[in-house]
């Protein structure tokens, strides 16, 4: 064999061989037995030893630590279906609909790991929680569903989650007694978070209700926290948004229109669920304080970069259309009206 001939054997070769390795390597990763915590700071591999509804404990060469639930994003588990994991960054990226799909399609005859039942069963129902809470489904069928998971799952890492979820779909039934009776058990917990947590998710319930003195009381647990965090710094921040709020409705405006200012400039641009929130609440103080112009611009925002936030966009497309037609935009408040009927069409916003 001549030296032309054996190098194109070996070209030949070794590009079968490369070929071979990228056919292979994504089938050799999906049946990886390596687990993996995605945290809000890093990621922990090696293989889940056990998991509490407050944290999962991970050993990787005989050395095991806890991660608590609430720094946990998502854990991909060793040997998976493929759309467990399209589903969980479906949900993170705000499309439960498509999330909703992924499940559906994984056959649950090939799924024998528990922990990876109990995701299959708990973002079913989140999924299907986020799509009620946008309006496109009933609180009450998904509620069933997150009562479910937490009857069949009681030690999962996910059942604070679970916990919340069932009291923001007991509020938007217009339920808030109930929806309290939820978030009261989450201070239950030996955690500082949930506990704080609980005192925020309370807080929200008293203010739905009317009953603001109770409210800014909850709110003040959270602010006045000595405990510490990233995690725990997100609650207090929120807390003191509602304790703003809570003010404004009972008449301190101009105090609350000044923090609410405060914490929108201060916010963390990647937290749209605060922010959103913010403007929203921005907007009822001008409405109090007779801006209509004012309160426009705030809802606007909202309708502008917060349209990922269902029930924040919601309220905000509400409070938009009689401001449009207060500065004679009528196209615009149509605009506005079509599009919560659309997009929000079982949304308690639509409904007024």
């Amino acid at each position: 064999m001549n030296c032309i001939s054996m190098s194109r054997r070996l070209l030949l070769q070794t590009t079968a061989w490369a070929f071979l390795a990228l056919t292979l390597a994504p089938t050799a990763f999906a049946q990886s037995t390596i687990d993996r915590i995605r945290r809000h700071n890093g990621v922990d591999s090696g293989k889940v030893a056990a998991i509490t509804p407050l944290g999962v404990t991970i050993s990787k060469s005989g050395v095991e630590s806890t991660v608590p639930s609430e720094e946990i994003e998502a854990i991909t588990f060793g040997g998976e279906p493929p759309g467990l994991n399209t589903a969980r960054n479906a949900l993170q990226t705000g499309r439960p609909q498509e999330a909703l799909e992924s499940l559906a399609k994984i056959d649950a005859t090939d799924v024998t790991r528990e922990e990876v039942i109990a995701d299959v069963d708990f973002y079913t129902a989140l999924a299907k929680a986020r799509l009620a809470l946008a309006g496109s489904g009933a609180p009450d069928a998904a509620a069933a569903d997150v009562r479910a998971f937490m009857a069949k799952h009681g030690k999962s890492f996910h059942l604070p989650q679970a916990i919340e979820t069932l009291g923001d779909l007991l509020m938007a039934a217009g339920q808030p007694s109930n929806a309290r009776t939820e978030y009261a058990k989450l201070a239950k917990a030996k955690s500082p978070y949930f506990e704080l947590n609980s005192a925020l998710l309370v807080g929200r319930t008293y203010q739905a209700e009317g009953d603001h003195a109770k409210a800014i009381a909850e709110f003040a647990k959270v602010v006045a926290s000595t405990d510490d965090g990233a995690q725990i710094a997100s609650l207090k921040l929120a807390a003191t948004l509602d304790r703003a709020v809570s003010q404004a409705a009972a008449g301190q405006v101009k105090e609350a229109t000044a923090a609410i200012s405060d914490i929108i400039a201060k916010a963390p641009p990647e937290d749209a669920t605060l922010l959103a929130r913010a403007y929203n609440a921005l907007g009822d103080c001008y409405l109090q304080r007779k801006d209509p112009r004012g309160a426009l611009f705030a809802f606007l925002h909202v309708d502008l970069l917060y349209s990922q936030e269902a029930e924040s966009h919601a309220k905000a497309l509400h409070e938009l259309i009689p401001l449009w037609k207060n500065v004679g935009r009528d196209s615009r408040a149509q605009e506005a009206a079509e599009k919560l009927a659309e997009k929000y069409p079982g949304s308690r916003w639509a409904k007024q």
